[in-house]
């Protein structure tokens, strides 16, 4: 379904990505963990072309994507099939929570008001928010807003959902609530890549696991496979730090 090969990205002297490879097949959960800095965020905007590669090509089904011809009718043809959910929320701060979820809908998929408001309806519904429809994000707490964030993301239908470290800004006992609405998405069918840090999280809800280290995929398997038999040793290093399972 999704296929990406050597992608390569730097900012300045730095590099960020140094030849990722990465397949993906329909209706996978792959977690994408590894130490800060090492680009795993950087890899989820190069999908959805938030973030720029330098080189290295994308294949999502029949749509082919090479960074160093970027072809602005593909760039927009993946962008339309993935959605992505973001570390801060990204809610517009003078729309209310139902209208925050209908704009994708109304701008981009030109559907009416009314037809985007049923959808906006269903899928606030699905993350538990339909008491809050008319609440403006400054009425809602840091677990709310993600989950606003996640119903905006699903009610454009995309193929792939595209999770950026969920849970990063949000208070210890408001994780639960946002790990519980990320897991009822992945378990129906949906691929998703999702960016995390919370270690057991990860193992429960992925089918696969992606270890990146210095900007390469430095490690892939199952949960077991990553989890309990790690291949190498600077997985293993990652593991017993203070990302470890607890």
């Amino acid at each position: 379904m999704l296929e990406i090969k050597n992608l390569k990205l730097s900012y300045g002297s730095t590099q960020i990505l140094n030849g990722v490879d990465l397949s993906v097949q329909r209706g996978d959960v792959v977690s994408i963990i590894g130490p800060s800095g090492t680009g795993k965020t950087t890899l989820l905007k190069c999908i959805n072309h938030l973030a720029k590669p330098a080189s290295g090509t994308i294949a999502f089904d029949q749509i082919k994507m090479d960074f160093q011809r970027p072809d602005k009718n593909a760039i927009q043809a993946i962008r339309l099939r993935t959605a992505m959910v973001f570390q801060q929320f990204n809610v517009f701060k003078n729309m209310t929570v139902i209208q925050n979820v209908m704009d994708p809908l109304v701008v981009v998929q030109r559907k009416s008001k009314d037809e985007a408001r049923e959808i906006a309806r269903r899928e606030l519904d699905r993350v538990g928010l339909s008491d809050k429809l008319d609440n403006y994000p400054s009425q809602l707490s840091g677990g709310q807003l993600q989950r606003t964030g996640i119903a905006r993301a699903l009610a454009v239908r995309p193929d792939v959902m595209l999770f950026d470290e969920p849970t990063s800004s949000l208070d210890p006992e408001l994780v639960g609530e946002v790990l519980k609405v990320i897991k009822d998405v992945t378990s129906s069918g949906i691929t998703s890549l999702l960016v995390t840090h919370e270690m057991q999280f990860a193992k429960n809800i992925s089918n696969r696991i992606v270890f990146m280290d210095r900007g390469v995929v430095a490690a892939e398997g199952t949960p077991t496979e990553i989890f309990d038999t790690p291949p190498n040793p600077r997985l293993v290093q990652f593991l017993s730090s203070e990302h470890s399972l607890q």
